[in-house]
């Protein structure tokens, strides 16, 4: 019926949210996430109100990591259940998914129905649930009975008067069912197993005798009281404190991303949106945002909006203030795109974990470390790696013959994302000198190793030696011919310069709808043509190629509504084009540089039909419509709902913890009017 369909729904959007995460449900369709009824008012009982640190105490072993924590409750202060997040667990409440199980509809009376059901099936239920008989799954959040439920002959099935006991009426013996006392499964209790399971190691509950400290604690009246915002640790941290000093470093080494930027507002709002989306992916490693040639007045007004608004989410998000391009020839013209090689630079040179060694020219860090340069206009999808061995990771290939390409960054081994840019920097090679190596490149080996964009990614060593070159270049690449990429042709021939030939991945991003490679770069196919050979061929495993595979259904809701629904997606979305579907339309030139404040509205979305035929098309400035193909219809649904639903979120993140009562949440923005 409606209420089961709706409950199913939430159920299963859950479990896919988990899948992504590598969270399986179980051998009945149940679990993947786990669940907590947390009762906290009228129905209450005093002998049992505990407290939310308690709550998190007497439970957390019952969780795995970074389990997705279903949680049914009355209470309204959602800062009641920081614990948990900070635990390493994202929190899910029924009023999470109204719109999605259209809940809306449905009489308010049946919002606790379907709320009992969706609990029912997490894999493991404290307070009270019910979801597989056979499996001792429930357990009490107070410590004095909380294995009542575990014990064999306890009061599941044993008649009681006990307002603890699990009434099985509520779902049998209403059309005619014989009534239960008993397990109907097959199993009045396990044969071989005792009544607590130990699981691994890893995910090790603890047993009766594990809790006989903390069954010993006495809940008190202090116990009892929700903190103020300001002592709320998710209000002063996205991440907390254990978390993010766990995430400092990675299996591969530790990772240093950064993205180059001038103190301007415009690019305040895209940094913030990028701090916020590395949070949202829990991306391991240090963000660092380059903000170059800032007065005092806006080095000063720049520190404290980061401090406030961006340091809160992870003491790995960080700024560096750089000097204004130095070196740069003063006939010619100064770009803002010379930031991002001076910069970085600059960076390398002045970080404390590294250090230049003096004969060799090279760059050293203490421990084994990758730097990873994006664009301030990029949003994170997923976490970025120096591990490009998945299946679905693509290559550029655009000869008929294949070539072996290694699948992990290493010294001598950089990487960065196509950007179609082809053979064209070959052009520049004389303002490398007259023995430079990057003579001797051929056509096909400049496509298949150098034409590249961010990210760039390389070991501390290699980027320190690139870059160097790179700002050396830089200005000499822009005097020849003064253009807009002329910061990447430097880059490109820098690299070649001092022969560190990358590995080229097609996945990594995408950006304009219509781009080379299925669409990875900022310029259209139509454009790059010529500038190709003659054997040159599209990759049919580019980062576009991700996005079309997504049902229509989904394409809205991959990422940020539902956290990819297991589908893969590209590593970054570079918003740098504009995008609309239906008559929402996107372009990063028309958002508001306060964007990210308490007065506000949020962006307007587009509706759940973005792939229904009369979708098909899109509002351009002066409200022009454009009616678009089936491929770029997804596309532009893809990147519209993905930056729209972002920059909501990251609003909504932003009023929660700065903005208290005056925060404004209605949905109205639209960029058009």
């Amino acid at each position: 019926d409606t209420i089961f369909c709706a409950a199913g729904k939430i159920v299963r959007a859950i479990q896919h949210e988990a899948a992504e995460r590598g969270f399986a449900v179980d051998e009945e369709g149940g679990g993947g996430y786990s669940s907590l009824h947390v009762r906290r008012n009228d129905l209450q009982y005093k002998d049992v109100l505990i407290s939310e640190d308690r709550w998190w105490e007497n439970t957390q072993e019952l969780w795995k990591p970074g389990e997705i924590l279903y949680i049914s409750t009355d209470e309204k202060d959602r800062r009641f259940f920081d614990n948990f997040s900070n635990g390493g667990h994202d929190i899910r409440f029924i009023d999470d998914y109204v719109d999605m199980a259209n809940l809306g509809v449905l009489d308010k009376e049946h919002r606790g129905m379907i709320d009992a059901i969706v609990a029912s099936r997490g894999r493991n239920f404290a307070m009270r649930g019910y979801h597989g008989m056979s499996k001792f799954s429930c357990f009490y959040s107070w410590n004095p009975v909380k294995f009542e439920l575990q014990k064999p002959d306890g009061p599941l099935f044993t008649p009681s008067a006990d307002f603890k006991r699990e009434y099985p009426i509520g779902w049998v013996a209403i059309d005619g069912d014989a009534r239960v006392f008993k397990d109907l499964e097959g199993n009045e209790k396990p044969v071989e197993e005792p009544a607590v399971k130990k699981p691994a190691a890893e995910n090790k509950i603890a047993d009766e005798t594990d809790l006989k400290s903390s069954e010993s604690k006495v809940d008190t009246k202090e116990d009892h009281i929700t903190p103020e915002i300001k002592g709320s640790a998710v209000s002063a941290m996205g991440f907390a404190p254990d978390q993010d000093a766990q995430l400092e470093t990675s299996k591969d080494g530790t990772y240093h991303i950064v993205f180059s930027t001038d103190c301007g507002k415009s690019q305040q709002w895209q940094s913030y949106l990028l701090f916020f989306g590395a949070m949202r992916v829990q991306q391991s490693g240090f963000v660092t945002r380059i903000a170059s040639g800032c007065s005092d007045s806006e080095k000063a007004a720049t520190q404290e909006w980061h401090q406030k608004y961006v340091a809160t989410m992870s003491a790995r998000f960080r700024i560096f203030f750089a000097p204004a391009s130095p070196g740069v020839d003063k006939k010619v013209s100064t770009t803002k795109y010379f930031n991002k090689p001076f910069g970085v630079r600059y960076w390398l040179e002045d970080h404390p974990d590294f250090h230049l060694d003096g004969a060799t020219g090279k760059m050293i860090a203490k421990e084994k470390s990758f730097v990873f340069i994006i664009d301030p206009d990029q949003l994170f999808l997923r976490q970025l790696s120096t591990d490009f061995t998945s299946p679905h990771v693509g290559f550029w290939s655009p000869f008929a013959k294949q070539i072996e390409r290694k699948k992990r960054v290493e010294s001598g081994v950089p990487f960065g994302q196509t950007y179609g840019l082809g053979k064209n920097w070959l052009k520049f090679t004389d303002q490398a000198g007259e023995n430079s190596p990057a003579k001797s490149i051929d056509d096909k080996e400049a496509q298949l190793h150098y034409q590249v964009g961010p990210p760039y990614i390389a070991e501390v060593s290699d980027m320190y030696t690139i870059v160097k070159r790179w700002s050396e270049l830089v200005s000499k690449v822009h005097a020849a011919k003064p253009q807009l990429l002329a910061e990447m042709y430097a880059y490109q021939l820098a690299a070649s310069d001092v022969q560190l030939p990358h590995e080229v991945v097609n996945t990594m991003m995408v950006s304009g709808v219509d781009a080379y490679g299925e669409g990875e770069g900022p310029i259209s196919f139509r454009v790059l043509r010529p500038l190709l050979t003659a054997h040159s061929r599209v990759s049919p495993l580019a980062g576009w190629a991700l996005i079309d595979k997504i049902p229509d259904e989904d394409v809205c809701d991959s990422w940020i509504k539902q956290k990819g629904k297991g589908h893969v997606l590209p590593t970054f979305l570079h918003f740098c084009q504009s995008y609309g579907i239906q008559d929402v339309f996107f372009s990063k030139y028309m958002i508001p540089q306060d964007i990210f404040s308490c007065s506000k509205p949020l962006m307007l979305e587009p509706t759940a039909n973005v792939m229904a035929k009369e979708s098909a098309y899109k509002l351009n400035t002066g409200r022009r419509r454009e009616n678009l193909e089936a491929k770029f219809q997804k596309r532009h649904a893809f990147v519209t709902c993905a930056m729209t639903s972002a920059i909501n979120e990251a609003s909504l993140f932003f009023k929660k913890h700065h903005c208290g009562g005056d925060a404004n949440i209605k949905q109205g923005l639209d960029l058009l009017n």
